[in-house]
């Protein structure tokens, strides 16, 4: 790609360092790799780099995959997305007895965050310390704690990572299997995703670990991933097995393409105002971005450029990938330092947003 490699190399060149975590990228076009290159460090301790099989722990790039479980068993018919989640896990607390699994998909569910059940802290990374350990069964236990919904069910958008975690639960009851099982015989064996595990209870291997790294006065420190929830997070993955996932969500190879349509459609709450998020991806990052980032995603395809997109983060792993529908383009971005700088701060240093770092590569592989 020539000079396009250097102005792409520049978007990275802050974590490209000595004693610095790194990035992997990912760029495809109609489902053929453009642009694949690695930055920095997986293991600071032994210096050894990120390459294109370092796995990340991928935060809430999860929930696409979870959404995908939930679709498969709809599609055999073995569940509706307007089943209640009191038919399938009967244990949980009767004022959640109007919330559906479409409810749970689209952030509608009025449910709040769990993280407050396990841990009064409120810093970073402090609060991951007391929740180490902590698993789904765990959570549902805890749930009957929560004071009740936020908000009655269906009226408003808010996000919810317990909901997601209850999608993963829902799917081992109507399956019979192992949230972790049923992802591995039916999305990542079938797709050769070799490397991606969902880390719950059993902590299985993570191949090729990259490891966490929280800054803490101008000094990483290692972070290692405390919890074993899934659903709402919980997997491990590389940039070549997510080139697999990305190309199946090009296909039928896994549902039928008007579901993978509906997938990437914004729900609605009871009165029909679109929420902006799909089952498992948002449908419209531009609320989320900045002029600048405004500007490059209008040059790369106009204000209508459909897109579905998604970011995840844990303390020291951040990450962000968007699909463009209509030019079939993917950009995926994952890294494992933190915290990240507000943008007002960036030009006295700091870790960068993967989401603008995508941007900005978009931009510069894309508006010519």
């Amino acid at each position: 790609m020539g000079k396009l490699d250097g102005r792409i190399d520049a978007v990275f060149a802050d974590m490209d360092t000595p004693q610095h975590p790194g990035a992997a990228l990912l760029v495809t076009d109609h489902n053929e790799i453009v642009y694949r290159k690695c930055y920095g460090l997986a293991d600071l301790e032994t210096r050894r780099p990120v390459t294109a099989d370092t796995s990340f722990y991928l935060g809430s790039i999860a929930k696409p995959f979870t959404a995908m479980a939930i679709m498969l068993l709809a599609e055999e018919g073995r569940l509706s997305y307007d089943d209640r989640l009191s038919s399938i896990l009967p244990q949980f607390p009767a004022w959640g007895a109007e919330i559906s699994v479409r409810h749970l998909l689209h952030h509608t569910s009025g449910l709040t965050e769990y993280v407050q059940l396990f841990s009064s802290s409120a810093g970073i990374p402090e609060w991951t310390r007391e929740i180490h350990g902590v698993t789904n069964e765990a959570v549902l236990d805890r749930a009957a704690d929560l004071a009740g919904l936020a908000f009655p069910v269906g009226t408003q958008y808010a996000y919810s990572n317990i909901g997601y975690l209850l999608l993963a639960m829902i799917v081992a009851v109507v399956s019979g299997q192992s949230f972790a099982d049923f992802l591995a015989a039916r999305i990542f064996d079938p797709l050769g995703m070799k490397h991606t595990v969902a880390y719950d209870a059993s902590r299985p291997f993570r191949h090729n670990l990259a490891h966490g790294y929280w800054r803490e006065k101008d000094q990483f420190e290692r972070w290692d991933y405390p919890m074993l929830t899934v659903g709402d997070g919980g997997l491990f993955s590389t940039i070549d097995d997510l080139f697999l996932w990305d190309q199946a969500l090009s296909t039928e190879r896994l549902v039928s393409k008007a579901l993978l349509a509906q997938a990437f459609t914004s729900g609605t709450t009871n009165d029909g105002t679109p929420v902006g998020y799909g089952f498992g991806w948002y449908t419209n990052v531009f609320p989320f971005c900045s002029a600048a980032e405004h500007e490059q995603l209008l040059a790369i395809g106009g204000a209508g450029l459909r897109h579905v997109a998604h970011g995840g983060s844990c303390v020291a792993y951040y990450n962000y990938t968007i699909r463009f529908l209509d030019t079939r383009r993917t950009i995926v971005v994952l890294t494992n330092g933190g915290p990240l700088t507000p943008a007002s701060e960036q030009k006295h240093g700091g870790l960068i947003s993967p989401r603008i770092r995508g941007h900005q590569v978009a931009e510069i592989l894309f508006s010519g």
